[in-house]
């Protein structure tokens, strides 16, 4: 111990420690926030959005009608077939848009043939929907998968949003199917940031125009844990089209399914959906339907062209809004 003679030490050494403490007073004072504000905690805040959101939160969401019609102007510059050099460019560029989101990318590829109404042998008339064996290979293509695992760890169900990217030789598939990617791509961003309690996967097939080759592929390699958990495929092609027909609920039998229940608030027809990637889902087992427009027909009952001059943005965002709700209140909802 130290000891010092008389009381002059020990009375200085108080009055610095006094003018410390007054001066810590002090300097606190000029940064009242620093030291007061709660640390938001993962339970309360994810990248700056709630992540127990109200059916406040959901009905404000809105969606970006000119982004999608960006999306729709970027896809549409040629063409894209299975396998084609504009097919690989568009899905590299999604992929990038992605990632910017937050999402993790797989890519799933797979060898392919250009199976045409000529052949015998197609999935549809053998009924051998998942052969692949049926020729030589003629090329390559890909899925591409986003993935938004939740936040909850024990979470096994699975909710996939889809839409075919590829076209026909003959059409830069403005509407068939460009509408759907566009919806796909901006019901991604809006829910990139929010915590989920089921997993969404976001997946880009390729093929649909080739006999749905893509989307059979990636079912096919689907494991059984994988089948048994997936409750939902909502499938987006052709949809905006100007005219009087309006978008509809499309199952295999035109029936009401577990995922048309999904809509139920929404006044949305439930009709025999037309032949998309929806089908390789239900081929399984799966609860799937594909939201979309019968196309309108001249006055000779041909298609009009697909081009992005006849996109009707209000009924793309129309579209775009309904999935989005509907998507969040099935992802944010505990199990």
């Amino acid at each position: 111990m130290y000891k010092t003679k008389g009381n002059s030490k020990p009375n200085l050494l108080r009055f610095i420690l006094l003018l410390g403490v007054i001066s810590f007073m002090l300097i606190g004072c000029d940064h009242p926030k620093k030291n007061y504000e709660p640390t938001p905690t993962p339970d309360t805040v994810t990248l700056g959005k709630t992540s127990h959101m109200s059916p406040d939160d959901i009905n404000s969401l809105s969606t970006d009608e000119n982004k999608m019609m960006t999306t729709i102007e970027k896809i549409c510059v040629t063409p894209r077939p299975i396998g084609s050099n504009e097919e690989k460019a568009v899905y590299r560029n999604l992929k990038l848009e992605l990632e910017s989101y937050g999402y993790n990318t797989e890519v799933q590829e797979f060898p392919y043939i250009l199976q045409t109404l000529k052949l015998k042998n197609t999935p549809f008339q053998t009924g051998n929907f998942f052969d692949f064996t049926i020729g030589e290979p003629e090329g390559t293509s890909q899925n591409l998968i986003a993935i938004k695992k939740p936040a909850a760890p024990d979470s096994q169900d699975i909710i996939i949003v889809s839409a075919h990217y590829d076209t026909t030789i003959h059409s830069t598939g403005a509407i068939d199917n460009a509408s759907g990617v566009a919806v796909l791509m901006e019901i991604a961003r809006q829910i990139a940031n929010y915590s989920i309690q089921r997993e969404v996967r976001f997946i880009l097939f390729s093929g649909e125009e080739n006999y749905l080759y893509g989307s059979r592929y990636y079912v096919s390699k689907l494991t059984d844990n994988e089948r048994q958990h997936i409750i939902a495929n909502l499938n987006l092609d052709c949809i905006g089209e100007e005219g009087t027909n309006e978008a509809i609920l499309g199952t295999s039998n035109g029936r009401e399914n577990e995922v048309s229940k999904l809509f139920a608030n929404y006044d949305i027809e439930i009709q025999k959906g037309p032949m998309s990637d929806f089908f390789s889902f239900e081929k399984v087992g799966i609860p799937a339907l594909t939201i979309t427009q019968y196309p309108t027909m001249d006055e000779n009952g041909k298609d009009l062209p697909d081009e992005i001059s006849r996109i009707n943005k209000t009924k793309l965002k129309v579209v775009a809004d309904t999935v989005a709700k509907v998507l969040l209140v099935q992802l944010t909802t505990d199990q």
